[in-house]
């Protein structure tokens, strides 16, 4: 009896000797810590290998430096060279001219003296000699026509001989007349060709195609603006979710070390063990993959920030700065779709070419009218010094006292028979435009299910995010109590493990349907056409929309952006944040350097005497 009293005696002293190390973990296992919050470990200093990056410097220098957007920078600029080429052909032209030519001859003539009774030759040299001086102004005019005005001016001088019949012998002699001219022609279409309308339509499409450039532009900063968004919070999320992994980890490793000092004491079946262990392992897997997928989100920032390839943010770990906040929103329905219709780039694009096209078809419908042209000159000459030599002043005197006038007026009728090519350019106008309205249709409802989508995505990830909140709260509970139960023997370590895999789960979801909620908030914002505006991300002079499609190409052009946090977010980034934020400008030229394309006036900079 003895024996087996000190048998039963020493498993129960062993227990009490061994429970104070054995409770830490207990406890550790009994309370499951909270959720990994979604919060940047700002309140640390960063390490030498972090690099602290705010959601604000994200999209700035994805605006400076993305290569996609240098790229797209140059199609305005080149569409704005076609409008100035257009609008060319109707410059002044103004002509200037001189010209100078000699003749010179000898004639010969045979002629009875009588002073001598004989015949004799006589040599008679002539010269003639002509300068002739024209300046021209040449005007195009809207309307279809065109006047000119004609300045000339000349001086004919003669130099010969002549006979002297009175005493037989030659003498040279000199004649010189001067001429002075002006001319008016005025040139006018009157029914194929005429009127502005019809003369401009080419500077018209021009304009349009440099709006529809302009717009394209805008599209291409906004999808790099909402992808650098996008991107920060998949960071933002990896991050939250290797700190859940780790947390179950260490979950994990609490449990098994509890169970390992069960199993010594002899409370636990040695197979636990192997359970738990089973559990730790897992758990690392799942740590190694979610650091994988932080250094794979880094990347993938960093290459839509285009990071050089000599910065040190490459060996860096990227530390975000401001967390996916919650911010609860109620986008309207009806108000987004009149948002998306006024400022969505891919609808101002086609409005552009909707009224390209139907400027194109007024211009070919007047094509096909008969050819009736009116031509009218005036002009008058002045001529002096045949026998008074006054020179040019007195030609351009007799312009008005003595001169010559002439005028004229003529009408020009063409008729093309057939006129096939006008009528195939006509119907081919009216199948472009015919084609170009379906596709405006077209656009408007794909528009209309992008934003009735992006609505719906805001709304069901609001509900995600307070339903994973819940779940979360509740699987931490039932973990509490599962553990307790294990700590009572009224479950198993394949129950705990189980249920430390569902919180971890829900932990995952709860984050991740956080940060789509921050996305589906970027993403209706770009299916809108406002994420500049809603972002202070500023084009100087342009208002966007449809409207501002005339004024803003070209203030789109000169690429000045500036950038501050909206304030309709405020919660959204972190109360250290700057309070001047500094322009962006995005370069307006670059150049090769190796084999990387940067900023040439960067590169300038950088090569200056005195630069770092």
């Amino acid at each position: 009896m003895r024996r087996c009293a000190a048998h039963r005696t020493l498993p129960l002293t062993t227990i009490l000797l061994l429970l104070p190390l054995a409770q830490p973990a207990a406890l550790a296992q009994g309370a499951p810590p909270k959720a990994p919050e979604a919060a940047p470990p700002s309140a640390q200093e960063p390490g030498p290998d972090e690099a602290v990056l705010s959601l604000e410097g994200c999209l700035k220098s994805a605006l400076e430096n993305n290569l996609n957007i240098a790229v797209h920078r140059y199609d305005p600029l080149k569409s704005g060279t076609q409008v100035t080429l257009q609008q060319a052909l109707f410059d002044p032209l103004l002509t200037g001219s001189a010209a100078s030519s000699q003749d010179q001859q000898t004639r010969h003539q045979q002629n009875f003296n009588p002073l001598t009774l004989q015949d004799e030759e006589f040599t008679f040299p002539q010269t003639s000699k002509l300068h002739t001086y024209a300046v021209g102004f040449l005007d195009p005019l809207l309307t279809g026509g065109n006047y000119r005005v004609d300045l000339a001016a000349s001086d004919d001088v003669f130099v010969g001989t002549a006979l002297d019949t009175s005493t037989f012998t030659t003498f040279p002699f000199q004649s010189t007349q001067y001429q002075a001219t002006w001319k008016v022609s005025f040139t006018q279409p009157l029914w194929r060709n005429f009127g502005t309308n019809i003369n401009r339509w080419l500077i018209v499409t021009a304009r349009n195609s440099l709006g529809i450039s302009a717009s394209q532009f805008r599209q291409t900063v906004i999808d790099t603006l909402s992808t650098a968004e996008k991107a920060y919070w998949d960071l933002n999320f990896t991050l939250m979710d290797l700190k859940t992994k780790r947390g179950s980890l260490k979950l994990a490793e609490d449990f098994l070390a509890q169970n390992r000092i069960k199993v010594r004491v002899g409370t636990l079946a040695p197979i636990e063990i192997t359970q738990a262990e089973a559990g730790v392992a897992d758990r690392e897997q799942a740590v190694i993959i979610a650091e994988s997928a932080v250094r794979a989100a880094e990347d993938a920032l960093r290459q839509i920030m285009n990071v050089p390839g000599d910065s040190p943010m490459w060996s860096q770990s990227i530390r975000p700065l401001d967390a996916p906040p919650l911010v609860e929103v109620t986008p309207d329905l009806g108000e987004a779709v009149t948002a998306a219709d006024t400022n969505r780039p891919d609808l101002e694009q086609a409005r552009l070419g909707l009224k390209s096209r139907e400027t194109e078809l007024a211009y070919r419908k007047n094509q096909r009218r008969w050819g009736l042209d009116f031509q009218g000159n005036y002009g008058r000459s002045g001529v002096s010094g045949i026998l008074t030599d006054t020179g040019y002043p007195g030609s351009v005197h007799n312009l008005r006292d003595d001169y010559q006038e002439s005028w004229s007026a003529m009408l020009t009728l063409g008729i093309p028979i057939g006129n096939r090519q006008a009528v195939a350019n006509y119907t081919n106008a009216e199948y472009a435009l015919a084609q170009a309205r379906y596709d405006m249709q077209r656009l408007e409802q794909a528009a209309l299910l992008d934003v009735r989508g992006a609505v719906r995505a805001v709304q069901t990830n609001l509900k995600r995010v307070k339903a994973a909140q819940v779940n979360s709260r509740l699987q931490r509970e039932k973990l509490d109590a599962e553990q307790k139960k294990f700590e009572n023997g009224m479950s198993t370590s394949f129950q705990v493990l189980t249920f430390q895999s569902d919180l971890a789960t829900a932990e995952t979801g709860e984050n991740q349907a956080m940060v789509d909620y921050n996305k589906s908030l970027a993403d209706l914002e770009r299916a809108k056409g406002t994420l500049l505006k809603t972002r202070n991300i500023v084009v100087p002079g342009e208002t966007g929309g449809a409207d501002g499609a005339a004024e803003g190409p070209s203030a789109a052009l000169r690429g000045l952006w500036s950038h501050a946090p909206a304030p309709q977010r405020g919660e959204a980034f972190a109360a250290d944040r700057l309070s001047e934020p500094e322009p962006v400008t995005l370069p307006t030229r670059f150049v090769f350097q190796g084999r990387r394309l940067v900023p040439a006036d960067g590169l300038a900079d950088a090569q200056a005497p005195g630069s770092r």
